[in-house]
């Protein structure tokens, strides 16, 4: 049995290495041509082949924020490592984008068989807006308006890529914003302004600005001063008269408050709401509460006693008067309207406001009447002797006046 299974065996091996023999030692493999690929470069690795793309490369880096960035430059004619530190320096100290944001950059450069590839680190400072975030702006109606929409929102800061050459004065824009809205900003902010570079085109502007209290609660305030004009035109609706109106209003703010005089951050709104007033926020409320009410009305800056001061004049009953609310308010409690010739301790510009001449004094009527025409008046004499009064008693003969000659 054994000498059997091992004849198999045997047999087997000597047909499989048959088999063996018959196949090739040597294959070809077919498969479909292709072109060969060229080389391409990762996708995060920026290429340049001159000084003015190797700078653009480089801000590019400082524009996306890239704390580390490669940049490969092929078939680069001039010297790269020179060109490379001229421009790492131009990008990080003169250029805007830099100037802002760059604390410090390094840079190295190795040649790699047929390219440079070039390693920037950068090391960025604290900033207030994110660079993609910074609008570019082109003239100073654009810058402006920036401004406004900032302070609409009472926005901490305001960064600007400015590409023209600007002298804006942004500190003083922004008070006169708010003077011009107090119903809508409740305060004027701190501002503080840095320039990178400092002058010149192109620049970038931050405006960093500081408010006396949070935006939420600013925009609260705002609301409630709000509230506060819109329920004064309910409080008069049913008087036609300027000065029942005008009354009315004094009525409607004495009432709420005994004021105190003193300056505050937020004037309109201390005034309204907690009885803090100056001569500035009470003129400004007056205003307002006229416009409200649809009253002619104006507002006057100038001076009282020679300090800074403001009070109204407008049009009760077809005449302008002046109007010092703060101090009817402060001093008697009664809305008393003054006329030019009141006005000697106030200085302003006259010619810019209406004039507020007193009335002519009233005359009575009789005294006024003149007499009729022909009618002699009491003691003169129509002359022509009237006839003698045969009733009259006779009149006593009068005495020879002496004479007034030298003669005797």
């Amino acid at each position: 049995m054994k000498r059997l299974l091992l004849a198999l065996l045997l047999a087997a091996c000597a047909v499989f290495a048959g088999c063996a023999q018959l196949l090739p030692t040597d294959y070809t493999q077919i498969s479909d041509h292709t072109e060969p690929q060229a080389a391409t470069e990762e996708p995060d690795v920026l290429t340049a082949n001159s000084k003015a793309s190797l700078k653009h490369a480089i801000r590019s880096l400082v524009q996306n924020g890239v704390e580390h960035g490669v940049i490969r430059v092929r078939e680069y004619s001039g010297d790269v490592e020179a060109d490379l530190a001229e421009a790492a320096y131009q990008i990080a100290r003169e250029d805007p984008l830099g100037l802002y944001a760059v604390d410090y950059m390094t840079h190295d450069c190795s040649l790699i068989v047929s390219f440079y590839e070039i390693h920037i680190d950068i090391t960025f400072r604290d900033f207030a807006t994110p660079l993609s975030d910074i609008p570019y702006v082109s003239n100073d109606a654009a810058a402006i308006r920036c401004l406004h929409e900032a302070m609409d929102a009472y926005a901490g800061h305001l960064t600007m890529y400015l590409t023209y050459n600007s002298s804006l004065d942004f500190e003083a824009l922004a008070g006169q914003y708010v003077q011009e809205h107090p119903a809508r900003l409740m305060a004027r902010p701190l501002l503080h302004k840095a320039g990178y570079p400092e002058s010149g085109a192109p620049r970038i502007v931050e405006l960093t600005f500081s408010y006396p209290a949070e935006a939420g609660e600013l925009l609260e305030m705002e609301q409630a001063v709000n509230d506060t004009i819109q329920a004064a035109s309910v409080y008069v609706r049913y008087r036609e008269s300027e000065r029942e109106k005008a009354q009315l209003l004094f009525s409607y703010l004495t009432e709420r408050f005994s004021y105190t005089e003193a300056e505050s951050d937020t004037p309109i709104y201390s005034l309204l709401c907690e009885g803090v007033a100056s001569g500035e926020s009470m003129a400004q409320v007056w205003q307002l509460l006229c416009d409200e009410t649809g009253l002619e009305c104006y507002t006057v800056t100038g001076l009282r006693a020679g300090a800074a001061y403001s009070w109204n004049i407008m049009l009760l009953d077809d005449s302008y008067v002046h109007l010092d609310v703060l101090r009817d308010a402060l001093e008697t409690g009664v809305l008393q309207p003054r006329y030019d010739s009141d006005m000697e301790e106030y200085y302003y510009d006259v010619a810019a406001y209406p004039a507020c001449p007193a009335p002519e004094p009233a005359v009575d009527p009789e005294l006024a009447t003149e007499p009729e025409t022909g009618a002699e008046e009491p003691g003169e004499s129509s002359g022509q002797e009237s006839a003698p009064d045969d009733d009259a008693p006779e009149m006593p003969p009068s005495e020879e006046a002496p004479s007034q000659s030298g003669d005797e």
